[in-house]
C-alpha cells in the first residue's frame, strides 16, 4: 500500500511535468525563442501574376470552394493592415487639425443636406467644419461606432472628420476628370460652364439621369472677378473659386431646373447674369 502510494504520486508529479512543459512551448511558440522555434519568415503578397502555375491552381481550386488559399490570405492580411495605417494616419489629423492633400482625393459622394463634421463620432464632439447640402465630399473609410463614418469635405482646405453617414450620398455625375486646366475665354465672357455639356451653349443642359451632379466652370480672371453666386430652386450659393478661376457645384434635380450664375468684383456685379435651364431626359 505504501508503494502503490508512492508511485501514484511519482506519475501524477510526472504528468504535471509534461503538461507544464508544453504549456510553456504553446505559449512561447511564437516568440521565436531559438530552442523550441525558428523565426517566422515575413509575410509576403505575391500577386497573381507573379505566381507558379502551382499556387494559381491550388488558390484556384480554393475559390471554387468559397475559400482563401494561405497566398490570398496573405495579401488581404497585409491590405488590410496598409488600409488601417491610412486610418490610423488620417486620426491623427482629426485630432490635430492637419490639413490633406484635396489633389489625392476622390470626391465621388456629396453631402445630402447641411451638416456638421465632427472631431470625433459622436454627435457632442467639437464641429470642425460645416457642409452644405450638395458639397462634394471624399468618403475614407468607416468607422467601429455604428453610422459614422471618416471624410473629407471639398474646400480650399481639406480637413478630415467624421460625420454621420445619413448625411452623405453618391454623386450621380462626376465632373472630375473632365477639365485639367482652365480654358480660353473671350474677353467679353464672364464665365464658362465646362461640365455637363450644352445640348444648346448657355441656355439648356441635358441630363441621363435625376439625382446629384456636379456642375464645373470657371470665371474670367482678367475681369477680376473673385465672386460667384449660383442659384437654383430659388436658393443662392457662393461657390468657391480656384486660383485658376474655377469653380464647381453639386446639385439635386429631379426633373427640371433653372439656373442663374452670377459674377462680381466685390459688391460690384461682372458682365450678364447666366441664365440656364437643366433638364432629365
Amino acid at each position: 500500500m505504501f508503494k502503490k502510494y508512492h508511485l501514484n504520486e511519482a506519475l501524477l508529479i510526472l504528468a504535471i511535468s509534461v503538461i507544464t512543459t508544453f504549456s510553456f512551448y504553446k505559449v512561447n511558440a511564437h516568440e521565436d525563442l531559438k530552442i523550441f522555434h525558428k523565426a517566422h519568415k515575413p509575410m509576403m503578397c505575391i500577386l497573381e501574376e507573379d505566381r507558379s502555375w502551382l499556387q494559381k491552381i491550388i488558390c484556384k481550386d480554393a475559390t471554387s470552394k468559397h475559400k482563401l488559399c494561405k497566398l490570398d490570405q496573405h495579401c488581404a492580411i497585409i491590405k488590410l493592415a496598409d488600409q488601417q495605417k491610412i486610418i490610423d494616419d488620417l486620426e491623427k489629423k482629426i485630432k490635430t487639425g492637419a490639413p490633406v492633400n484635396c489633389n489625392s482625393l476622390t470626391f465621388s459622394h456629396v453631402a445630402l443636406s447641411n451638416a456638421s463634421v465632427f472631431q470625433e463620432p459622436s454627435g457632442n464632439s467639437k464641429v470642425i467644419k460645416k457642409v452644405k447640402k450638395g458639397q462634394e465630399i471624399s468618403f475614407i473609410g468607416s468607422t467601429d461606432k455604428k453610422n459614422w463614418i471618416i471624410v473629407v469635405p471639398k474646400d480650399k482646405t481639406c480637413t478630415v472628420g467624421y460625420i454621420n453617414e445619413k448625411n452623405i450620398g453618391l454623386s450621380t455625375g462626376s465632373a472630375a476628370s473632365n477639365v485639367s486646366k482652365a480654358p480660353k475665354i473671350e474677353k467679353d465672357t464672364n464665365i464658362e460652364i465646362t461640365y455637363p455639356k450644352w445640348k444648346t451653349k448657355n441656355k439648356l443642359i441635358v441630363l441621363d439621369q435625376d439625382g446629384f451632379f456636379e456642375i464645373d466652370g470657371f470665371v474670367n480672371k482678367e475681369l477680376g472677378i473673385n465672386k460667384v453666386i449660383i442659384n437654383y430652386d430659388g436658393n443662392d450659393e457662393e461657390m468657391i473659386l480656384g486660383s485658376d478661376g474655377s469653380f464647381n457645384a453639386s446639385l439635386q434635380i429631379e426633373n427640371t431646373l433653372d439656373v442663374r450664375i452670377t459674377s462680381y468684383k466685390g459688391k460690384k456685379q461682372i458682365g450678364n447674369v447666366l441664365t440656364f435651364k437643366i433638364e432629365v431626359e
